[in-house]
């Protein structure tokens, strides 16, 4: 199960956070990744709300956002790991599932470096194992560039909204070539969700928010 793109902020209610939580526990997903901008303020204002998120019985994954870096990368990560949800952020992990191993690689948001995080992108692509199915969790679609000849089988993004409001979605896609929905890109499978939040005004109108469910055979 994928989420991105939550915005949260006060005006958030731990009722909705709630409810959030319930439904991915109904759905019983193997595994739960956050693909960025789980802020829309500083961590610290919205203790209660991250704390929540340790209710998610599934093993759980973040990456950063361009949303995160603003509002404070450090603190973000103290929450979330305490609520059993792991950082990914220019790292490998690898998660068993259903027999098999998959294989899991993150990148911290591409204005990263504003907080003076490099990114080793090569370094960190070249510890891959190439005989493991490889998921990327990158905020930014445009992150998929970087893929190359590296052995990504899918990569998961958000951060585009899906324009949010039609018809400004027309701009966003002269911005983003990959804007919402499934691509190819090579060998890779590219999905961008809309998310779940907003960015700005409280409307979303001909972009729904969504939850994705990737099902790997």
């Amino acid at each position: 199960m994928q989420l991105s793109d939550l915005h949260l902020d006060k005006k958030v209610s731990l009722e909705y956070i709630k409810q959030l939580v319930q439904k991915i526990n109904d759905i019983n997903p193997d595994l739960v990744v956050f693909t960025g901008d789980i802020l829309q303020t500083s961590a610290n204002k919205i203790q209660e709300h991250i704390r929540v998120f340790k209710a998610i019985k599934a093993k759980a994954y973040y990456v950063s956002g361009n949303h995160d870096v603003v509002y404070g990368l450090k603190s973000l990560k103290i929450f979330m790991e305490q609520a059993n949800i792991t950082c990914l952020d220019n790292s490998i992990s690898t998660f068993h599932v259903s027999g098999g191993i998959l294989q899991l690689v993150g990148l911290s948001d591409r204005y990263s470096f504003a907080r003076g995080i490099k990114r080793p992108i090569k370094e960190l692509f070249s510890k891959l194992d190439n005989k493991l199915a490889t998921i990327l969790l990158a905020h930014q679609p445009k992150d998929i560039e970087y893929i190359k000849d590296n052995k990504i089988d899918i990569q998961l993004s958000g951060h585009t909204h899906g324009g949010q409001v039609y018809p400004l979605n027309l701009l966003v896609k002269f911005f983003q070539p990959y804007f919402s929905g499934l691509y190819t890109y090579k060998k890779t499978l590219l999905y961008v969700t809309n998310g779940l939040g907003y960015w700005g005004i409280k409307i979303r109108y001909k972009a729904p928010s969504e939850i994705p469910i990737v099902i790997i055979n």
